[in-house]
């Protein structure tokens, strides 16, 4: 059996309305990217649910905690499980220079892979990251190496293909990109939950990391007006406004 590893501060759930039921976690803000175009600007985290997890996310025993959580859903048959609901995986070294948190996805999949041994089978851990504009292709074939399913997470179409040609699955968090439009060959998808109530637990279209589709968000949350306000702005910039 492997050793514990630390996964630093981490809330682990078991779903939500929206999701459905499945392992979720949380981390908290200080792991997000200073460079994510929602950061004080329209983040879904906006308000008591940075302040929720920021309050709780605690470190002591959070391996184990994450280990009984999936080995509690690969008894149960779940099919996906969802990393990081709020918070990103950068990690700041003493001079405060942002990389990359491998530790983390490492120490979380360790977790994950008990869970499989064990049980035989463990839910497809999947999350998003707004850090994908730091990663190398070495990033993010050693992120895939792991079994984890990372999604970048994009504001426009010259984003996505940016992600695209850096080799990851693909998600828009945009109203205006219209629905079937095709970019770089991926046929942009809304969201099954959005659009027809489909549960995270039910879909898994984001946990699969060889799709041809990219899932489109439509903006929500407390911060929509700002998000949508970023967005625009972003849209304005990468046509050269």
């Amino acid at each position: 059996m492997s050793r514990a590893q630390s996964v630093g501060p981490i809330v682990v759930t078991d779903g939500n309305v929206k999701v459905g039921r499945m392992v979720t976690t949380s981390r908290p803000s200080f792991t997000c990217p200073q460079a994510c175009p929602f950061l004080g600007s329209g983040c879904y985290g906006t308000g008591r649910h940075w302040h929720s997890v920021d309050k709780y996310a605690s470190e002591d025993g959070a391996w184990d905690r994450v280990l009984s959580a999936f080995t509690r859903a690969a008894k149960r048959g779940d099919r996906v499980a969802r990393d990081r609901v709020l918070g990103d995986v950068v990690a700041r070294d003493a001079s405060g220079v942002e990389r990359i948190d491998h530790a983390y996805i490492s120490a979380l999949m360790s977790a994950w892979r008990v869970a499989h041994d064990t049980v035989g089978r463990a839910p497809t851990v999947f999350g998003y990251t707004h850090a994908w504009r730091m990663m190398s292709r070495r990033d993010v074939g050693r992120i895939a190496g792991t079994g984890y399913v990372m999604n970048a997470s994009c504001e426009t179409v010259e984003d996505v293909r940016q992600a695209i040609n850096l080799g990851m699955p693909t998600v828009v968090a945009n109203d205006g990109i219209p629905e079937g439009e095709l970019i770089d060959g991926h046929r942009v998808i809304t969201c099954p939950e959005q659009t027809r109530g489909v549960h995270c637990a039910d879909c898994g279209l984001c946990a699969k990391p060889d799709r041809q589709v990219i899932i489109r968000f439509l903006l929500h949350g407390t911060a929509v007006a700002r998000a949508r306000a970023t967005v625009a702005s972003l849209q304005q910039s990468s046509m050269g406004g």
